[in-house]
């Protein structure tokens, strides 16, 4: 009976042992990625907070029986932002755009131009990469 005893304690012992490493060795990680998406997050959202965008001016040309844009951005916030992750959307379609310059620096302005867009009433909105947007309306006719 004392054999048996101690026996069945050791296999008791060395399968909590295995469950604990199981468990620890795939809860910390799991933990430390989570504290580091929180991280992340609080960095986005203190971008958020720091970035303001203003459409500042926008000057028309024609462009055969179409129209190209030159949209004048100022980084009125106190973030730098990189125009590659910028959007430009003309009446909610997606368009491609060139810039200028490949970063807008805190109270400096940028230059983007847009091709080849349909003449008539126009809404524009540029989306930087972190989600603040401003909007613009115009008519060419």
């Amino acid at each position: 009976m004392g054999f048996s005893l101690v026996a069945a304690t050791a296999i008791v012992g060395v399968a909590v042992l295995i469950s604990l490493e199981l468990i620890v060795g795939t809860t910390i990680p799991t933990i430390t990625e989570v504290h580091n998406s929180f991280d992340e997050m609080k960095d986005r959202a203190i971008d958020q907070i720091q970035t303001s965008i203003n459409i500042s001016d926008h000057r028309t040309k024609p462009n055969a029986s179409l129209h190209d844009i030159n949209i004048e951005i100022t980084n009125e916030g106190s973030t730098t932002l990189k125009l590659a992750d910028f959007t430009v959307l003309i009446n909610g379609t997606l368009k491609s755009f060139t810039s200028t310059t490949s970063y807008l620096y805190p109270k400096n302005s940028a230059e983007i131009v847009v091709l080849a867009l349909t003449n008539g009433n126009n809404k524009v909105k540029v989306v930087t990469g972190n989600g603040i947007s401003d909007y613009y309306e115009y008519t060419y006719p």
